[in-house]
């Protein structure tokens, strides 16, 4: 089996899983009995272990290799899912969501730096052709959970993410041992060179933003359908037509940003995102919702590629894990705390998860403002 083979299939697994469990966390605490504010902070702790763990991938990557750590990872992340079940009261809950957050969150950056080496080593591959493979694996898995947690309940995620995540670590064993394999550490002695650059911290403070305001559709997605009536296999539909809406745009993302360049690419992912929202807020029947799920292809994942793109292009290749690590922290470690904790406060002021899109398409709205007034195209164009 090919090192690209394996990649595709080892993505596709991972994703099952991410879809299993990720949406429906916020699902999950309710059920269970806690606050929203206990639950905004087990939402908070997988972003908040993302800084964490951008050291310990790096180490683990540059003494182990790709593969024993991708094997390490997988396979205590798997277990770590049968924990949720078994776990009583709050504190053990968020033990349990700190174990899986220090392996879950290696997984990807590990799975990215392969897929860029693979890109860079091979014309015929990009990124958002190997990442593609991810996509289909979330559809593929969020309709199944939506139909096992109607037929058992909501602690069914954690079976469907140990069982796709153990798989994962099995099809590991399949990739091939290469000498040269090495990641850069994301050591934080290198961000202080990697800050100086202006381009690049103003495109981290955009993708804050956005991520703040999207952070609300990936943890707050099911809450907001079921408030107008939605059962948890509608929710499911949902999710997987918003992974279908991916595949088309993965895969041709290289060429989108190739025709239209990386500026107007981003500003018009980050409109998608705008409009998304205000359409969250005016529909009020679930079933009608699902054609606004044509836009995550646009908001979600071109959006994604084109900021990995872009940050490659701003670095210098010496950097360029330190440059990823942050773009990591900037989405998925300060925007999704901020988004939780942000969501979470009009929640508890009474507001439906509908208003908070009003509220948050304002603020992505403003970001799109600040790209169109300070956000340049450079000349060289590296893809």
């Amino acid at each position: 089996m090919s090192k690209a083979t394996a990649l595709r299939i080892i993505y596709f697994l991972v994703f099952c899983c991410t879809g299993a469990w990720l949406p429906k966390l916020y699902d999950y605490c309710i059920f269970n009995g806690l606050s929203v504010s206990q639950a905004a902070l087990i939402l908070s702790i997988t972003p908040v272990m993302m800084f964490a763990v951008q050291p310990v991938y790096g180490f683990m990557a540059d003494k182990l290799g790709y593969k024993k750590t991708l094997l390490i990872a997988t396979f205590l992340a798997s277990v770590s899912y049968l924990g949720f079940l078994v776990a009583d009261g709050y504190g053990v809950l968020i033990a349990v969501t700190i174990f899986m957050s220090l392996f879950y969150n290696t997984i990807q950056p590990v799975l990215d730096s392969m897929a860029l080496q693979i890109a860079k080593d091979n014309p015929k591959f990009s990124y958002g052709t190997l990442r593609f493979y991810g996509a289909a694996g979330f559809a593929f898995t969020t309709i199944i959970t939506g139909q096992v947690i109607d037929a058992v309940n909501i602690n069914a995620i954690f079976i469907v993410s140990a069982i796709t995540m153990f798989l994962a670590f099995v099809c590991c064993f399949f990739l091939q041992n290469e000498k040269f394999e090495k990641i850069e550490t994301a050591a934080y002695s290198n961000v202080l060179d990697v800050i100086k650059n202006r381009s690049l911290l103003f495109l981290l403070f955009c993708v804050f933003l956005v991520s703040m305001g999207a952070t609300t559709i990936w943890n707050f997605y099911s809450t907001y359908l079921k408030d107008n009536g939605a059962t948890d296999s509608l929710v499911g539909y949902g999710l997987s037509f918003q992974g279908l809406c991916e595949l088309p745009i993965f895969y041709f993302s290289a060429r989108i940003i190739l025709r239209l360049g990386l500026r107007t690419t981003l500003l018009i992912t980050v409109l998608a995102t705008v409009v998304r929202m205000l359409l969250y807020y005016f529909i009020s029947t679930p079933v009608a919702t699902l054609p606004v799920e044509l836009l995550h292809g646009f908001s979600w994942s071109l959006f994604w590629v084109v900021c990995v793109e872009y940050v490659n292009k701003l670095v210098d290749e010496k950097w360029m894990a330190t440059g990823q690590s942050l773009l990591y922290a900037a989405y998925f470690g300060i925007g999704a705390i901020a988004g939780n904790y942000w969501t979470q406060y009009f929640l508890n002021n009474g507001m439906k998860v509908a208003d908070v899109f009003l509220i948050n398409a304002g603020v992505v709205l403003g970001v799109v403002v600040l790209m169109l007034l300070f956000l340049k195209e450079k000349k060289k164009q590296v893809l």
